[in-house]
């Protein structure tokens, strides 16, 4: 039984673009975005670098599931290949993330991005290392 309930990830790049997690569990994650305006390109189109934030945020969190918080590895992307298939017809999109392989120091993991149409947007494989949670933490000096 899942107990997952959807919220919106507020930290950093995924907080910025208003990226909300609809559903997490062992080897799955699903995270949507509504567009607007900040999204866009110089053409007025959705800008690949959301679309490829979108996937790695997915693909990111699908390798590390774990209900214990202070159990949760952390992971760095080491590859991350995004394919950019067809353009999105409405205003929200939705990447569904499956871990296909993890072993003990990297995992591989896929991705779809559709719009609420179900029109495939963008497909996409990567690649994570774990790492110690504690390791990721950055401080600038001045």
């Amino acid at each position: 039984m899942n107990n997952f309930e959807a919220c919106n990830l507020t930290e950093g790049l995924n907080g910025l673009l208003g990226f909300k997690l609809v559903d997490w569990k062992k080897g799955f994650a699903q995270i949507e975005v509504e567009l607007d305006e900040r999204h866009k390109n110089r053409q007025g189109g959705i800008h690949g670098g959301v679309i490829a934030t979108l996937v790695d945020a997915a693909t990111g969190f699908c390798g590390v599931f774990e209900s214990d918080p202070d159990k949760r590895p952390g992971n760095v992307t080491v590859s991350l290949t995004t394919n950019f298939v067809g353009p999105a017809k409405t205003s929200t999109l939705k990447c569904t993330a499956k871990t296909i392989r993890s072993g003990r120091r990297i995992y591989f993991a896929s991705a779809e991005v559709h719009d609420t149409e179900k029109n495939l947007v963008a497909t996409a494989e990567a690649v994570y290392a774990y790492v110690r949670k504690d390791s990721q933490k950055i401080s600038f000096e001045k």
